[in-house]
């Protein structure tokens, strides 16, 4: 992974989008102590994948049967 300070970075955005096009990933760094702000990393169509609930995943699902409020009781719960 490549680090490049925030004037390096603006310096060369191009050149650089061309590396992280290639699948390269650049950390941003800012300040004379380099402190990390950012990372800036290709982009991936599979991000979009479904979560798992993990330990939840078989406990239950919410069921709403017969469930009713009236206006007068929606009114009222303010």
């Amino acid at each position: 992974m490549k680090s490049v300070t925030i004037a390096e970075f603006k310096r060369c955005l191009p050149v650089l989008l061309g590396e992280v096009a290639k699948g390269a990933s650049i950390v941003v760094q800012k300040g004379r102590c380099r402190e990390n702000v950012a990372i800036l990393a290709p982009f991936s169509s599979g991000q979009g994948k479904a979560r798992l609930l993990g330990i939840l995943a078989m406990r239950g699902k919410p069921i709403f049967k017969d469930w009713q409020m009236s206006e007068d009781d929606f009114l009222a719960s303010r």
